[in-house]
């Protein structure tokens, strides 16, 4: 069967209708407990974004360019969401039993309405059949829902009214205390990508978190109706600083289409980009290749680790250490895309043609008490298995920037560069005595 088989919906069975059964929060822990659930919503997306995005050879690519700002997109949502759980008391979770474990349904989502999310090979039965539908917009008169959700806009929605119910019922002086031992991230850099990070302090500030999300990402059913009507400039998808020190809409410059709709243009497209032979949805134990294993094993440890600093950042410890932008941003954008890259181009038998597949892919699975010195080990035992196996030259360049001019390099070559890199982190993180 098909790829484009297995991901279709089947012909002619209606939507589920949407469920007015809904229990508002109207406590401080269900309130926190709400917005620790938008993180890990929004947390769930990442990896399978990223493994479609790492499989497509065409970095210059629509689809590539596409996937790649919601990417970014996804982190600062998460980042903001983290922030508003800071500012209503809580501190957020990102390791451990909230890692999301591949396939799944998005946390406590409805699983009749939502899609089953896995880690794909691109395609553009991926695109429509599973991204557009973790990004479906809510229609416009559509009630709140927390648990059992049917789009993530909804989930919003029962978010954004429990915190304006808490603060009726208990005074904004009792919902807006701030976790003595977390801090908020309001520079976390996001490139030429929309939004702009708020510290939530009040009402106001953290409704203005809530709608950037829901506007960029999954807010608009069409550019005439947003989800959450709180300004009359719903015609207008393009948000961010303007030069009043507001945040609105800016006129006169080219809008960005929200998440839903960039994905739709790529599943509407007349061509595809090109892509790995990975396998979808892998794991450890089908692989025969002690390569390709002991490749994902590591990978899985630079991910833990990369984790730990993640949720770091969000402490005063952390905060101080910059554990952010020293250590989790650093993984995120050089070692870790590297690795995946050569984890893809490794077959998952011992014979296997990395031109023809199947490949490995990362699995993304979350091990506990990972260390900076545990990844150095694994990546050195990776380095050994390398060594004299006469691999040709990468099919494609590594994605981390700077890609290095010429042809791609041997499989040794990216991972010494990978290697010296994580040796780099660990001194830092060493200086920072986070215990990472």
């Amino acid at each position: 069967m098909t790829e484009q088989c297995l991901l279709e919906r089947p012909q002619g069975k209606a939507a589920a209708p949407l469920s007015v059964a809904y229990t508002p929060i109207s406590t401080l822990p269900d309130l926190r407990a709400a917005a620790q659930l938008a993180i890990q919503v929004e947390f769930t997306t990442v990896p399978a974004y990223l493994t479609a995005l790492y499989s497509i050879t065409d970095k210059g690519s629509a689809a590539y360019q596409a996937l790649r700002s919601v990417v970014v997109e996804e982190m600062f949502h998460l980042n903001q969401a983290a922030n508003i759980l800071i500012g209503i008391g809580g501190q957020p979770k990102l390791t451990g039993s909230v890692v999301p474990v591949y396939p799944a349904y998005l946390p406590s989502a409805s699983t009749t309405a939502t899609p089953y999310v896995g880690l794909y090979r691109a395609s553009q039965a991926v695109f429509r059949n599973v991204f557009m539908a973790i990004e479906t917009p809510a229609p416009f008169t559509a009630p709140p829902q927390g648990s059992d959700y049917q789009t993530i806009g909804q989930l919003y929605k029962a978010l954004s009214d429990g915190i304006e119910r808490c603060v009726d019922q208990y005074g904004a002086d009792k919902v807006f205390v701030e976790n003595p031992a977390a801090e908020q991230r309001t520079d976390i850099y996001l490139g030429k990508f929309g939004g702009k990070a708020v510290k939530v302090t009040d009402l106001d500030s953290a409704q203005l978190g809530i709608q950037q999300i829901v506007q960029q990402g999954e807010g608009a059913v069409n550019p005439t109706h947003p989800l959450v009507p709180q300004q009359p400039y719903g015609a207008y998808e393009h948000y961010g600083a303007r030069t009043d020190g507001t945040y609105g809409p800016i006129l006169g410059t080219p809008y960005e289409l929200s998440h839903y709709y960039k994905f739709l243009r790529v599943a509407d497209a007349p061509d595809f980009p090109d892509t790995l032979p990975i396998v979808s949805n892998p794991r450890v134990s089908d692989f025969a290749n002690a390569t390709a294993v002991q490749a994902v094993k590591a990978f899985n440890i630079g991910y833990s680790v990369m984790l730990q600093s993640l949720e770091a950042s969000f402490t005063k410890a952390g905060g101080a250490a910059d554990s952010y932008f020293t250590l989790a941003l650093p993984l995120m954008h050089n070692q870790l895309p590297t690795l995946a890259n050569l984890v893809m181009q490794l077959p998952v038998f011992p014979d296997g043609d990395p031109t023809v597949g199947p490949n490995a892919a990362p699995t993304f699975e979350y091990v506990e008490d990972a260390s900076f010195d545990d990844f150095l080990a694994a990546l050195q035992a990776l380095d050994k298995l390398l060594a004299g196996q006469g691999l040709p030259a990468l099919l494609v360049a590594p994605v981390a920037p700077p890609a290095p001019p010429g042809p791609a390099p041997k499989h040794r070559e990216a991972l010494h560069g990978v290697i010296d890199g994580v040796r780099t982190l660990k001194s830092r993180s060493d200086a920072t005595g986070l215990g990472l």
